[in-house]
């Protein structure tokens, strides 16, 4: 079975990737190779990988790696209210004009399922939990380009099968590192100034490590004739978090942190997510929590693996020299 993975070079695509090479799936990469142009040379002796070159704004260049396809995992995407608020027009060509185009192009070449990476931003605000049913109130450019696709996957004019994967905020060691996500931000920040500044402490978010959201959406494919046409919250209802948390859970391994609460802010996204219509369909545990992924950083940082976190490669934006804080994704 062969997979395309449009940004199966970035953050969460490299990580599906290794996760599908190593369930015996083929891989054909497509990713402009925007932050990072080396990680596809982890594959490019694996005789079960192919990578294209190629952003996918341009689609209709994409339509020959198609052929050969039975489902698109589609993660490439202008990430984050800050980057679509920086890159207002990118962000509507490529994460609404771009992926409605790529989904006309695999229907007309007969592809089996589009799995459509989207957002559990797409909340924006909610009293209680969030189930799959629940309203949408997107609050930037970026969860409005990704409600607009999901309705139209949804309305049926396009002949193809699809599953909506609604993530959670994601966390973890990824070949191309980010440190603009909560988690790896706050365990950042701890490790190289000893500080955190946390703004609007007591609102919610689930969050999933990058490695258990690859399992998911891995699963999927597998059982696709299961999960086909649906939408799904993808995390675990053990992992919805207040950022005060966050910042609790960074300070275990880093005892002398001083953390300052601000009770204002900017992101105002505040949302606690339902998570069981995925354990009913896949009964699916996760691997890894929060304090996993903080461990991750914080030992990545202390062997030298990174040594200038604050490179550009590893933000979807600009790097900030700060104290952790504001959420970027």
């Amino acid at each position: 079975m062969k997979l395309l993975i449009t940004g199966g070079a970035g953050y969460v695509g490299s990580v599906l990737t290794n996760t599908a090479l190593k369930n015996d799936f083929e891989v054909r990469v497509v990713d402009s190779l925007y932050f990072d142009n080396k990680v596809p040379l982890i594959h490019l002796g694996n005789p079960y990988y192919e990578f294209i070159r190629l952003d996918i704004t341009e689609a209709g260049k994409i339509k020959p790696y198609l052929k050969d396809i039975d489902f698109v995992i589609h993660a490439a995407a202008i990430v984050g209210e800050p980057a679509s608020n920086k890159f207002p027009d990118l962000t509507e060509k490529t994460n609404f004009g771009a992926t409605k185009e790529l989904i006309r192009l695999a229907a007309e070449e007969g592809v089996k399922g589009f799995i459509f990476l989207s957002t559990c931003s797409n909340y924006g605000v909610v009293d209680g939990m969030a189930n799959e049913n629940t309203d949408l109130k997107p609050l930037s450019l970026y969860a409005d380009t990704k409600v607009r696709v999901e309705n139209l996957l949804m309305d049926g004019s396009n002949d193809i099968d699809w599953v909506i994967c609604r993530m959670s905020t994601i966390y973890g060691a990824s070949p191309r590192m980010r440190f603009d996500l909560t988690v790896n931000d706050f365990a950042l920040n701890a490790f190289m100034k000893k500080y955190l500044d946390v703004f609007l402490p007591y609102t919610y978010r689930p969050y999933i490590h990058v490695y258990d959201a690859s399992r998911v959406i891995i699963s999927m494919i597998s059982q696709f004739d299961k999960v086909h046409k649906n939408v799904f919250n993808v995390g675990f209802n053990s992992e919805n978090y207040q950022k005060i948390k966050i910042a609790e859970t960074v300070k275990k391994f880093v005892p002398d942190l001083k953390i300052d609460v601000v009770d204002k802010g900017a992101d105002l996204r505040d949302y606690q997510v339902d998570f069981s219509k995925l354990k009913d369909y896949l009964n699916l545990t996760n691997v890894f929590t929060v304090e996993d992924g903080v461990r991750e950083v914080v030992e990545m940082l202390y062997s030298g693996i990174i040594e200038n976190p604050y490179e550009k490669i590893y933000y979807n934006t600009e790097p900030k020299l700060r104290g952790g804080g504001e959420d970027r994704a």
